[in-house]
């Protein structure tokens, strides 16, 4: 069975892996760019998308707009079916209250943990 990377694979914080602490804690962890960690929390995080294959298709994610370039579109898209889905992969697009966004490759306890905190519905 396929799983989860659990890391950031594009964006500000390209190659952090993201953890989970808790049931209700997720962090991406800052080691790899000498930056401090950052908790996915609701003070910390200002946006969050989960990528479906139709949302990139489509070009409607704010959050990937001028973000990535086209090449990187095309392997996502692969990424972001309803088959990795079901398997316990997402890919989520995360903006930051400092500007930085995120795109991780996540499993479903992760990507659980990071609803729960934030508040936001998939």
């Amino acid at each position: 069975m396929a799983s989860a990377r659990n890391m950031v694979i594009a964006g500000d914080l390209t190659g952090c892996r993201v953890f989970r602490m808790s049931a209700s804690l997720a962090y991406i962890s800052g080691t790899m760019k000498k930056a401090e960690d950052v908790f996915l929390t609701a003070e910390t995080v200002s946006r969050c998308e989960l990528m479906t294959e139709d949302l990139i298709r489509s070009g409607n994610s704010l959050l990937l707009t001028g973000a990535l370039d086209p090449g990187l579109l095309r392997n996502l898209r692969l990424h972001a079916t309803q088959a990795a889905q079901k398997k316990g992969i997402y890919t989520l697009a995360v903006k930051l209250e400092d500007g930085r966004r995120c795109l991780m490759e996540i499993d479903e306890k992760i990507y659980a943990a990071i609803l729960r905190r934030t508040g936001t519905a998939p």
